[in-house]
């Protein structure tokens, strides 16, 4: 009698048993929240319809605490004498599945931790903004009411503006964007960024991107995520505006030549959930 594999078949009845209550919950509340922003998305501001849709990882995170203890009493239980009697020698579908689940969470924690790692050394290689970018960026923290540090670099390994760190935020720049635009686009530029630090997008994010990570089973949950990344979007540039005032006019047309610049590189790039928050993404075609 193999006794890992009786506590595998264990762990494996009770998660399944522990997972769909879970599964059906939350699929009702993020239809919903689709529906919702169907219907609401030219109606009401992002910033609303935004935290709206924070609900889904506030359930998917209160969900398993709230149903811990069923959990382990439903584990105890099939540890009884009376329990033991459902639970086979050799490996289940059950356990089976539990398996598969924990190869897969492990593997997609690995790339995620491999992405951090990568965006810290990306940090440290890139250069010291110059004297006048760092002007704009206090002159920006100061409309955007930042009071934290936040650092400027300047990277030729990124194909678009980017804010990297969770603790110690790190504006980082293509070194290629700013001379061809000019200080008016890079105020633009830091104000998008700066929005994402005062919202804490960048924690945000981290939690959706373990939370896929988590219930990557679950289908419904790889449509909300990039629905609430791009109401995110949203929100910050409803925020820029309120902050810009009556230079607002000028904003969408400096993202658009933003973007133009960024879309010229040629670069191999990648997006990083929960590292970096942007609409741009990080070069990967390093050596």
């Amino acid at each position: 009698m193999d006794v890992k594999w009786e506590h595998i078949n264990l762990i494996g009845r009770a998660f399944l048993e522990f997972s769909l209550p879970i599964l059906i919950q939350s699929s009702v509340l993020i239809t919903f929240l689709l529906l919702v922003e169907l219907l609401l998305q030219k109606k009401v501001r992002a910033v609303l319809r935004y935290w709206l849709g924070i609900l889904v990882f506030v359930q998917l995170i209160l969900l398993p605490i709230q149903s811990s203890r069923v959990f382990l009493e439903y584990l105890n239980l099939l540890r009884t004498p009376e329990g033991a009697q459902f639970v086979a020698h050799n490996l289940t579908w059950q356990g089976a599945v539990f398996l598969v689940w924990l190869v897969v969470v492990m593997i997609m924690g690995f790339v995620l931790l491999k992405q951090a790692v990568f965006a810290s050394k990306l940090i440290k290689q890139a250069s010291e903004a110059n004297s006048l970018m760092k002007d704009i960026l206090v002159y920006c923290c100061n409309c955007m009411g930042v009071r934290r540090k936040v650092r400027l670099k300047v990277s030729a390994r990124v194909t678009g503006p980017v804010v990297c760190g969770l603790l110690n935020p790190v504006i980082l720049v293509p070194d290629n964007l700013t001379p061809s635009l000019g200080s008016r686009h890079l105020r633009a530029i830091l104000l998008h960024e700066l929005a994402h630090i005062k919202r804490g997008d960048l924690w945000v994010n981290l939690a959706q991107t373990v939370l896929q990570i988590i219930y990557f089973y679950h289908p419904l949950l790889w449509l909300a995520n990039p629905m609430i990344q791009r109401i995110r979007e949203q929100a910050v540039n409803e925020t820029v505006l309120d902050v810009m005032g009556r230079k607002a006019q000028y904003y969408p047309q400096q993202l658009l030549d933003i973007a133009k610049a960024v879309l010229r590189s040629p670069a191999l790039s990648l997006g990083f959930m929960g590292l970096v928050e942007s609409k741009s993404t990080l070069d990967i075609a390093h050596s």
